[in-house]
């Protein structure tokens, strides 16, 4: 089958200086049109699904800016045909009747090519006007929340809609059950209103490697998202979240496991090059004491990192102890590790968040080059695939156009879809009863 590839639509781009680029089209951040272009090249290319990450978080100082996943994904799955589509919803601050109507609406009308890349968040309460929830909490939050959208999915048996108009029946008798739930942080009476949908419940994505975020992936995912540029460290981690996976009593090679990849790619090693010197120079003339604001509290376990020589190494009393961390704890142990080992200063280390999507591998050059590093990488066994994005826009056109065709002359990747749904695409068998391990 090769393998596994999302598309993850960002915006104008990954790298927060690439909206500057003066090809960037900065100004039609909510045009739909400039994505559906993006989404169908990407179903052209048969790239398993696009994906898109989130943040709930909002203040009047950095107010972001961007679609809202569900809305934005539905809409450009109404304008492919094959293609997968996987918003990040948090378990945190929804509620799993709702979510699991919303997917269940959305696998219906894809024809079973909905997805969802479950995460805990670890900001966000000011918003909803909620008290902030302790990392451990979230992931019990997180384990009921999943147990109920399942029960809820299953409600319905497969055949129930018979639709008999001569003896005035829609239902059969006895195919959807009470499935009421009762556990720690919710109380929810079922079944869920809506026909089990096309692949009973939608293709799980997880996004997390600390040790909560390792169980909740090793019980409930079909593919895990994690942030490893380093190769010999994304091959321990793929080592051990398979061993999670058989110890938590499924298939190991029945969950995908499936590493950032940023790339700022070129149409030719030189061009890529040129991208990423530019991206630095305008990079370099950012507000940097916002940029280290914003290292410290999405990538540094929260710490302060005020008053610091931006040309020094972080000092050791200034680098959290994990366990005392209760925001994004695997992205703090990634940057800690960086920290310690004392080859970078807090320049290069905030530099690179902020250029990187947050840690994730970000290769530079051309199409047959990131090809070749892929490769690699996917031999030594650290990957089932990639969920990509370009650092800049027009990055884009080039993984689509490039290096997935590259890819797949390689035989490394699909040249047509599997079948019609998006666990079927990616597990090459089709949608089944599932129940919760």
């Amino acid at each position: 089958m090769g393998i596994t590839l999302a598309l993850q639509i960002l915006g104008t781009g990954v790298n927060s200086a690439a909206w500057r680029l003066p090809d960037s089209h900065a100004e039609r951040l909510y045009d739909l049109d400039l994505f559906t272009d993006i989404a169908q090249r990407a179903e052209a290319a048969k790239i398993h699904t696009l994906f898109m990450s989130d943040g709930l978080t909002s203040n009047a100082q950095s107010p972001g800016g961007g679609f809202e996943p569900i809305s934005f994904l539905t809409a450009l799955a109404a304008r492919t045909r094959h293609i997968g589509i996987v918003p990040t919803i948090s378990t945190t601050w929804t509620e799993p009747f709702n979510l699991a109507r919303q997917l269940a609406s959305i696998d219906h009308l894809t024809g079973g090519r909905a997805g969802w890349n479950v995460v805990t968040s670890a900001w966000g309460e000011e918003n909803f006007g909620r008290s902030p929830v302790p990392h451990a909490q979230r992931y019990a939050r997180a384990r009921d929340y999943l147990d109920a959208a399942i029960a809820l999915w299953e409600s319905w048996d497969a055949d129930a809609r018979i639709t008999d108009r001569e003896a005035g029946t829609r239902i059969r008798r006895g195919s959807v059950r009470q499935t009421d739930v009762a556990t720690e942080h919710f109380t929810i009476r079922g079944p869920l209103n809506i026909d089990r949908s096309p692949q009973t419940r939608p293709f799980l994505f997880q996004a997390g490697s600390s040790a909560d975020g390792f169980a909740l992936g090793a019980r409930y995912a079909d593919a895990i998202f994690a942030a490893h540029p380093d190769p010999d460290e994304g091959l321990d981690f793929y080592r051990r979240f398979k061993d999670h996976v058989s110890d938590a009593g499924r298939d190991p090679d029945a969950v995908k496991v499936l590493p950032g990849m940023y790339a700022i790619i070129g149409e030719s090693s030189e061009q890529a090059r040129d991208v990423a010197g530019r991206l630095a120079e305008l990079e370099a003339t950012t507000d940097f004491a916002a940029q280290v604001r914003n290292f410290a509290k999405a990538g540094f376990g929260e710490a302060d990192l005020s008053g610091l020589d931006p040309d020094s190494l972080i000092p050791a009393d200034r680098i959290p102890d994990p366990e005392t961390v209760q925001g994004r704890r695997s992205r703090f142990e990634l940057y800690r590790a960086k920290a310690l080992r004392g080859d970078r200063t807090l320049r290069d280390l905030v530099l690179e968040f902020n250029a990187t999507g947050s840690g994730h591998w970000a290769p530079v050059g051309s199409a047959t080059e990131i090809a070749d590093e892929i490769e690699a990488r996917v031999e030594a066994g650290s990957a089932d695939g990639f969920v990509m994005s370009p650092q800049h826009f027009q990055g884009y056109r080039l993984l689509t156009d490039r290096l997935v065709p590259e890819l797949a002359r390689r035989g490394l990747f699909q040249t047509e879809y599997a079948g019609t749904t998006l666990r079927e695409n990616v597990l090459g068998r089709p949608a089944r009863h599932v129940t919760t391990p």
